[in-house]
């Protein structure tokens, strides 16, 4: 398949994108097996079997090699050893058309999101999109010592890539939640992932 197959593959749905940020923990994410997920890095430690999957971090899949090429179906970067690969454009930008590429917003949730409007999803969910550190987890899985500074590095710039396309998405009537109850990131409405489960 190519990306192209991808495009408006789900008109008007609703996506549940499972990032890997400390609150992941605290969540129940049994009920998502009757509705579309898609995971991100190493989310398939927390809920197994997400109907779509996006890395791009090369490690990982030496590190995961036989749970990603278990994935149902695998977005990457070119260049990467197996999934299906997209071209990466920049870091600052929004892909509409991702033949053309994808950019990254210094961050998987990003490469998702993107990913996820491209398919035609109308409204989608954030799990675990913290984008802020808890005691000393990095993650829902625990610490990654390449994330420890990302306070002062690397989630300043990610919140500003998501804050750049906020309003455009709002205008094209894509709605999009963030579960994460503290979370740095204020650009998407925030929802009690209890309540987006009515949806």
């Amino acid at each position: 398949m190519e990306i192209g197959d991808f495009k408006n593959r789900h008109p008007d749905k609703n996506i549940f994108i499972i990032a890997s940020g400390p609150s992941l923990n605290d969540l129940d994410l049994s009920p998502l097996k009757r509705r579309m997920t898609m995971g991100l890095n190493r989310s398939f430690l927390a809920y197994p079997e997400p109907y779509y999957h996006c890395v791009f971090d090369e490690r990982l899949f030496n590190m995961y090699h036989d749970e990603l090429k278990a994935c149902r179906q695998l977005f990457t970067l070119e260049g990467r050893p197996f999934g299906l690969p997209i071209k990466l454009l920049g870091s600052q930008g929004f892909s509409e058309d991702l033949e053309e590429g994808i950019y990254s917003g210094y961050t998987i949730s990003y490469f998702a999101l993107q990913l996820a409007v491209y398919m035609g999803f109308k409204r989608i969910i954030f799990l675990g999109l913290d984008l802020k550190l808890k005691e000393n987890k990095t993650h829902f899985f625990g610490h990654d010592y390449r994330s420890e500074d990302h306070e002062t590095t690397e989630f300043p710039k990610m919140i500003q890539a998501f804050e750049s396309v906020a309003p455009k998405l709002k205008e094209k009537g894509i709605l999009v939640y963030n579960c994460s109850p503290e979370s740095q990131l204020t650009c998407f409405q925030k929802k009690s992932y209890e309540e987006t489960l009515k949806f």
